[in-house]
């Protein structure tokens, strides 16, 4: 969500209406992926920050912030206007606190907060452009402010096959359950699961495999303070950084 570098790229707008309902169950770690990312907020429930959700979507993760604090103000960013539609509608219980804007997170203008999170959208920024992200996003954090970033990356030494096949039945458990519960339909997954296939080999839905090693290294390049690996389960990922507070 929010990279809109690939011409012709309509993943996400094809998907959008079903994107909540179905993600969870096509990525296990997801919700639980959220409801950490609303836990590692740096502020009281009644203090009043400012937040930027980069790649929304479909603006789950900011509807669970705006909810939990009730003095927070947002901007959303996504490059797919069917995401930010549905993204509109969802956050029309907090009139005065959130704008919705359409944009590529690559190169979009960041306005000053307290607080940027992005959640399941780096993997599919260009390696490349990665350091120019992340120094932009820092730039925009106030002082002693912080950039939650949850997404697929791997993490030290590579996997095992063993460690491969068992990320594989644990998804596919979670998937069986959802089906057999009537949360899903098979016939809905395995048409996700061809239509994602067909944009790949169309060139069409690009994702790039992130090392945690390497985002470090460009968040700490960027005169981030902190950064930590502070949850996963199997790819599923979050880091933690702050930057200096002023009077470092």
């Amino acid at each position: 969500m929010g990279n809109g570098a690939n011409e012709g790229f309509s993943y996400f707008a094809e998907i959008a209406a079903s994107y909540d309902r179905v993600q969870s169950v096509l990525s296990p770690p997801y919700e639980r992926g959220l409801e950490t990312i609303v836990e590692l907020v740096p502020f009281d429930p009644d203090e009043p920050f400012h937040f930027v959700d980069l790649g929304c979507g479909t603006a789950e993760p900011t509807a669970r912030v705006l909810e939990r604090f009730g003095r927070s103000t947002a901007v959303c960013i996504d490059s797919e206007p069917e995401m930010l539609g549905i993204a509109k509608r969802k956050l029309t219980p907090y009139p005065g606190r959130i704008e919705v804007r359409e944009g590529d997170l690559t190169d979009c203008a960041i306005p000053s907060c307290d607080l940027v999170f992005s959640a399941k959208t780096f993997h599919h920024v260009h390696p490349d452009r990665l350091p120019s992200l992340i120094a932009r996003i820092a730039a925009a954090l106030r002082p002693g402010g912080c950039f939650i970033l949850y997404d697929t990356m791997s993490v030290g030494p590579g996997w095992s096959d063993e460690v491969r096949r068992q990320a594989s039945r644990f998804r596919e458990r979670h998937v069986q359950r959802a089906v057999d519960s009537g949360r899903v339909t098979r016939e809905e997954i395995d048409a996700r699961r061809e239509y994602k296939r067909m944009m790949k080999a169309a060139g069409k839905d690009v994702e790039y495999e992130h090392h945690a090693e390497d985002l470090i290294s460009a968040m700490t390049g960027a005169g981030y303070k902190e950064v930590a690996v502070v949850w996963r389960l199997f790819a599923d990922t979050i880091l933690l950084a702050f930057v200096p507070a002023g009077d470092s």
